[in-house]
């Protein structure tokens, strides 16, 4: 039969039908299926045609070819499926392998453009207000006929499409509603991609608690690959910060800063897969070396003295404690993980804030020993207060609260003054500042008091940029020098 001729289409039907009834031999049975398909096709009936090419192209053991049927499938729908795609879209809803194929056309159009692969014709745009238009459709249509999640054969591809179809579409209560569709027992609810988009509505919806326990499927399957598990982990980080579970925090920032360079290959990936990416790639620096309490990182400490990396959270624990004048503790800390000269320079330290805060010393006495101390933090810069295992140089790419947008207006708000104090606390030079124009100010014009004077501004001009506080430095170079003068 012809085009032009739609009796003999409608014979030559009848006669495959009624041939596929009664044939037995598997070969002659697909190539039958496929001159039906083609029959449909020209009839002008898309819904019936690509329903036997999907069928067909997952069917084991097809006398058709996959490229043979991947081609018809292309004539058949173009590129997106066109209006007569929507107006059968109830149709497809009969089998998961069906809706599923239908969705992904619906919701992956071609672009304006593109040309058909048989007529050379253009795709007609996919106007933007269409997918909208077609999401609540679909969702309503998944929802009536839920059964098709419980099939054995096409659920787990179709869970996963429409999961992704309503995370795409803004859409996490639908994902969960999906998800909560599969029975428990489901082999798809161990698959890296399920647990993924499940955490991800969850976490979306603000269950941050929820999201815990798909993460930590995802991350410890031996499915997942090495991007999806650092994925994981970043979650896992936002969902422990989320929920306050400090020590869960240190332990996958200390994974993802042990196994960066070595576990996973593709840091852009990585970024788009996650709900929690930290555009710096140095949450681990700010949580140690700000965001837990000196407590919290102690607490971690004695609980698992042989963890990967607990070296470096001791080592930070160390920096900390010196910050608060605890250079005693420091200095042990620092010699039990072989810090040798950290240890010293924090037992010269200790030995210097005790003589600076003897009692019963007098004023110029007092003054010259605070002086000694000054002295001693102005000549070793980043090597005191500043945790330079931590940030390697880069510790300004990672300060970004101002910009960062996994957090929250108040948490915004709260990390901004965390990132100043930081700044302010590991600043030896900013430090031995304070200290030199206190003296000069108490001690008047004497030689102690001008040589604070004039060691306050040699530290003033020698304060790395990132300590960002140039309008202060600034007045404070031009009193020390008025001063002088």
């Amino acid at each position: 039969g012809e085009l032009d001729d739609e009796s003999l289409l409608l014979s030559a039907r009848r006669k495959l039908v009624a041939f596929l009834k009664v044939s037995h031999t598997p070969k002659f049975r697909s190539e039958a299926r496929g001159w039906l398909a083609r029959t449909d096709y020209l009839l002008g009936d898309q819904t019936a045609a690509g329903k036997i090419y999907i069928d067909e192209l997952n069917r084991n053991g097809s006398n058709l070819s996959r490229e043979t049927l991947l081609n018809s499938l292309r004539i058949n729908y173009g590129y997106n499926g066109g209006q007569e795609l929507l107006d059968h879209l109830d149709e497809y809803f009969d089998t998961p392998e069906h809706a599923a194929f239908a969705i992904q056309l619906v919701t992956n159009p071609g672009e304006p453009g593109d040309s058909h692969p048989l007529r050379g014709e253009e795709a007609q745009p996919f106007e933007k207000d269409r997918l909208p238009d077609a999401y609540p459709r679909i969702k309503s249509l998944l929802q009536e006929h839920a059964t098709l999640f419980q099939s054995n054969a096409g659920s787990q591809a179709l869970a996963l499409l429409t999961m992704r179809t309503a995370l795409r579409m803004g859409d996490p209560t639908g994902a969960k509603e999906m998800a909560a569709e599969i029975s428990a027992s489901a082999t798809v609810r161990a698959d890296p991609d399920f647990n993924w988009m499940l955490a991800s509505a969850l976490f979306l919806s603000h269950d941050y608690a929820g999201a815990e326990q798909p993460l930590l499927a995802l991350f410890h399957s031996s499915r997942a690959s090495s991007d999806e598990q650092a994925a994981a982990a970043y979650g896992l980080c936002g969902v422990y910060r989320k929920t306050g579970n400090v020590a869960e925090q240190i332990r996958f920032a200390l994974w993802l800063n042990a196994s960066q360079k070595e576990k996973w290959a593709s840091v852009p990936l990585v970024a788009d897969l996650t709900v929690y990416w930290a555009g710096s790639g140095w949450d681990l620096g700010l949580l140690l070396d700000a965001e837990a309490s000196i407590d919290a990182i102690r607490s971690f400490v004695d609980r698992n003295p042989d963890l990967t990396g607990i070296p470096l959270v001791k080592y930070s624990l160390a920096v900390r404690l010196a910050r608060e004048n605890r250079y005693g503790e420091a200095a042990e800390l620092y010699r039990s993980i072989g810090a040798v000269q950290r240890a010293s320079r924090m037992e010269r330290m200790a030995a210097l804030y005790e003589a600076a805060s003897r009692a019963g010393l007098a004023d110029h006495e007092a003054r010259e020993a605070r002086y000694q101390m000054a002295a001693f933090l102005s000549a070793n810069p980043e090597t005191i207060y500043f945790n330079g295992r931590l940030w390697s140089g880069f510790q300004r790419y990672a300060l970004q609260a101002s910009r960062d947008s996994r957090l929250t207006r108040a948490e915004r708000v709260e990390e901004i003054a965390l990132e100043r104090k930081l700044k302010d606390d590991q600043e030896e030079r900013w430090r031995a500042y304070l200290i030199f124009r206190d003296i000069a100010r108490d001690e008047g014009r004497t030689a102690l008091g001008r040589k604070a004077a004039l060691a306050g501004l040699r530290c003033l001009r020698g304060i790395s940029d990132r300590f960002e506080r140039g309008d202060e430095i600034r007045k404070a170079d031009l009193e020390l020098t008025r001063w002088l003068r």
